[in-house]
């Protein structure tokens, strides 16, 4: 939980970052997948969850943190 409420404020402070490169002004955004160690994983598995969260996230429309 404290995880997505951090991941949320990373996404919002990047979103409404403007990044001022030569003469033009650029906006990003971002999508986080969030996985949590449980006692039976490895950190490989924790990783691979957190990569599939990461790809849910931008199939459901990129610049969100999915858990």
């Amino acid at each position: 939980e404290q995880a997505g409420i951090i991941a949320e404020k990373i996404r919002l402070s990047v979103q409404n970052h403007t990044i001022h490169f030569l003469k033009h002004q650029i906006q990003v955004t971002i999508s986080i997948g969030i996985s949590q160690l449980t006692e039976d994983e490895t950190i490989d598995e924790l990783i691979n969850n957190a990569d599939k969260c990461l790809y849910q996230a931008k199939t459901l429309g990129r610049n969100r943190v999915h858990p």
